[in-house]
């Protein structure tokens, strides 16, 4: 890590516990090098890696997790640096609870769609056999199962795997997940960024796939996937286990599930099953102020939402094709 990398995390690391995986510098260089500018602000007590595009001089900023600490005081000196660099739109999703919207409010914010999950569980974790013990009957048979029917789980970089995972469970889903490349970047530029394939005992044939990263104390499972070959052989729950055994044995201190729906959400909201298997495990729910946005010019923001839509629609055009 180079020193400007790790000035960056450590100051964060002194205005936030944790602070935030998106607004670390290796988040940024991912940002970065899949087609955004990062720009690194500090500000009087306050930091962001703000990440822009735009449409000749137009431009828009993205502060994922930020700013930081998530405070009235550090959005307002974000608002002014925002003014200054001229940029027409800004859209921010704080790490912070939800009431911090009213703040936002009157600071002149809108809600936004969110990017980010607006709802997750946090596990705790403790030494793997603690650990297990935590879970629910249910997950705790899960993963013992597979164990016993000799699932391995290898830990490695294969993004390559992970994208064919991954695109199973779009097929099925209905959803839109990242690109083989982009789960490369990630692997490779953070600097802890494994994947675990979970594999049938005799043929060697991948069965399901977890990506997660440790920043600053906590592991992320940022994305996973599963064919649904071989349910009998609890596949999925095995990779989930290694990678957060293998977190809670490298001393980190909790494992963000990165994504659950909200609390009382029924059979029809489309995680519906994600929420239940995530919630096998024990974790404390968590939930944050979501997305918002502020036009700081009416005419750059129209500009740039028309140029969005754009390019929307020419990548659902490329996937098709594809």
């Amino acid at each position: 890590m180079s020193s400007d990398a790790s000035d960056w995390d450590a100051a964060q690391e002194a205005l936030a516990s944790p602070p935030p995986l998106l607004q670390s510098w290796a988040w940024g260089q991912v940002q970065a090098n899949a087609g955004w500018a990062v720009e690194r602000v500090r500000l009087e007590a306050a930091m962001a890696s703000v990440q822009t595009r735009g449409l000749g001089p137009l431009r828009e900023a993205y502060v994922p997790r930020g700013p930081v600490p998530a405070s009235a005081a550090s959005v307002e000196r974000l608002v002014a640096w925002a003014r200054e660099r001229k940029i027409a739109h800004l859209r921010i999703e704080p790490e912070a609870p939800p009431e911090f919207g009213e703040e936002l409010k009157a600071l002149g914010f809108s809600p936004a769609a969110p990017i980010q999950p607006q709802h997750t569980s946090i596990v705790r974790l403790r030494p793997p056999d603690e650990l297990l013990k935590g879970f629910r009957q249910g997950r705790r048979y899960n993963i013992r199962a597979g164990l016993r029917r000799g699932v391995v789980v290898e830990e490695g970089k294969d993004a390559a795997e992970l994208a064919r995972q991954s695109a199973a469970v779009e097929r099925r889903e209905s959803i839109s997940l990242p690109d083989r490349r982009y789960y490369e970047l990630l692997v490779e530029m953070l600097p802890w960024c494994r994947t675990y394939v979970a594999r049938h005992p005799e043929s060697r044939e991948p069965l399901a796939a977890v990506l997660v990263a440790r920043h600053a104390g906590r592991g992320y499972s940022l994305f996973a996937g599963r064919t649904g070959a071989h349910p009998e052989l609890m596949g999925n729950d095995a990779a989930w286990w290694a990678a957060m055994s293998s977190c809670a044995e490298a001393g980190c201190q909790d494992f963000d599930l990165w994504g659950t729906p909200p609390p009382g959400a029924g059979p029809d909201h489309p995680w519906h099953g994600l929420g239940f298997f995530k919630s096998e495990f024990n974790g404390v729910e968590v939930a944050y102020a979501g997305a918002w946005e502020i036009e700081l010019s009416r005419s750059g923001s129209r500009l740039l939402g028309i140029e969005r839509s754009t390019r929307r629609t020419i990548r659902r055009l490329r996937r098709n094709i594809s």
